[in-house]
């Protein structure tokens, strides 16, 4: 449990802890997608559809960048 712990001390400049945050970020980029799939009206056309949920993977790589890789750089 220490290694993981030790691992995920930002900024993070290991493998392990690049693979830990990368996961939660791909379960939390998941979870919103799917909410956002679920709670949108099918009256709005395919294309705005597709263009949320773009904007919302785009959000949460934008995120994991900041947090993660920009303060290595």
């Amino acid at each position: 449990m220490n290694l993981i712990k030790e691992s995920m001390v930002l900024p993070v400049d290991n493998l392990l802890g690049m693979l830990i945050y990368a996961v939660i970020y791909m379960l939390i980029a998941g979870l919103v997608t799917t909410l956002a799939l679920r709670y949108i009206p099918n009256k709005i056309p395919y294309g705005v559809k597709s263009i949320i949920l773009f904007a919302a993977i785009l959000i949460s790589i934008f995120l994991w960048w900041q947090t993660i890789i920009k303060p290595t750089i």
